[in-house]
């Protein structure tokens, strides 16, 4: 490729990092945002819950059982992240489902 389609090429993806920034600096403030509405005894139920079960999956084999919990988690997060967007169900102030 000549220099000049290069140079064209690296601006094009520096614009393009530069919004997918922005998004996900948008998006961080949505969750803090979303997080701060939440009630703190809940968050702290949840996070005494959390290590109550961390606790018992961290007994007899605890690491190989922690990393099959966390990677079923992320599948299921992902998922309800996908089905919601298809949905238009819950996907956010300033989202349009359209």
């Amino acid at each position: 490729m000549p220099r000049k389609q290069l140079i064209k090429r690296i601006r094009q993806l520096d614009g393009e990092l530069s919004l997918e920034q922005s998004l996900l600096k948008l998006n961080g403030r949505e969750r803090v945002a979303s997080l701060r509405g939440l009630s703190p005894w809940l968050l702290i139920g949840a996070g005494v819950l959390g290590g109550a079960l961390l606790g018992t999956l961290m007994g007899s084999n605890g690491r190989a059982k922690l990393a099959s919990a966390g990677v079923t988690g992320m599948q299921m997060w992902r998922l309800k992240n996908l089905l919601s967007l298809a949905g238009g169900v819950d996907a956010g102030p300033g989202v349009d489902p359209a």
